[in-house]
């Protein structure tokens, strides 16, 4: 567990602002971490000294805490795109803009916080994103999920990395969760940049986001090479989740993906 209480890259405030969470991660969620990218553990086995240079980090989401548990293997502040309702609540408003926290539309495409989110990553900022888009409140391993993370990974050309939580709490209400006992396994993933490399560097200011959620740039990527970015996205996020699953010892589940109609405008 020393793990948890490393150094990382943190500022002054941002040490007062997560000991909470590591105070916790403790004595009330007894978290323990596990690696399986593969590489030699160091003396401090953080994100943040594993990916200096940004990541899009994914993880199942059975609980409102989660954010939290994938902080504690960043060592670096985590900008986690969150659903904008929760931002006006009079409690989590203020909580979620302390954490820098992005706010987003989940009914529909939002392009400012797509973009707040790809230029984050690209700056080497860690982004955090849940795939399924939601809490799982059944007993399935993952809601189907939506490729956003992964059109967000492709655009800012830096790697996703698969994440499972296994044991987190869970409550009736948002809140309830943070006061509950549990024993939360964290189990991370090998990094896994995009399959397809033509994509990097695509991006410039002008970008602009078509209907569909994916990047249009007039005169430079054609309709064809728009869907097959798209394409691709969605292979690369089912193919990150299914490894996530494996992650958690489940090898019979297959990823679910949440309908086309976003590919089909």
């Amino acid at each position: 567990m020393s793990r948890l209480f490393g150094p990382g890259r943190y500022t002054p405030w941002e040490r007062v602002l997560y000991a909470p969470v590591y105070v916790l991660a403790r004595v009330l969620w007894r978290v323990e971490i596990e690696w399986r990218d593969g590489l030699a553990r160091g003396p401090c086995d953080l994100l943040a000294e594993r990916l200096p240079d940004g990541a899009l980090l994914v993880a199942n989401h059975s609980c409102s805490l989660d954010p939290f548990f994938v902080q504690l293997v960043s060592g670096r502040r985590v900008h986690w795109m969150v659903a904008g309702e929760y931002f006006h609540h009079f409690l989590f408003g203020p909580v979620l803009r302390s954490y820098q926290a992005i706010p987003t539309n989940r009914a529909g495409v939002d392009t400012a916080s797509t973009k707040r989110a790809i230029a984050l990553a690209k700056s080497g900022r860690f982004v955090g994103m849940f795939p399924e888009g939601r809490i799982n409140r059944t007993d399935k391993p993952l809601l189907s999920i939506r490729p956003g993370a992964a059109i967000v990974a492709q655009r800012a050309s830096v790697p996703l990395v698969p994440i499972w939580i296994d044991g987190a709490p869970r409550g009736y209400e948002v809140y309830s969760a943070l006061f509950m006992p549990a024993r939360v396994r964290i189990i991370v993933g090998p990094a896994q940049f995009c399959p397809d490399s033509s994509q990097e560097g695509v991006s410039d200011a002008n970008e602009s986001l078509d209907g569909a959620g994916a990047f249009s740039q007039p005169g430079r990527l054609a309709k064809t090479e728009r869907v097959q970015a798209r394409d691709d996205a969605v292979a690369w996020i089912a193919d990150v989740m299914q490894q996530s699953m494996r992650l958690g010892g489940n090898t019979t589940e297959r990823v679910q993906l949440a309908g086309r109609k976003w590919l089909d405008n």
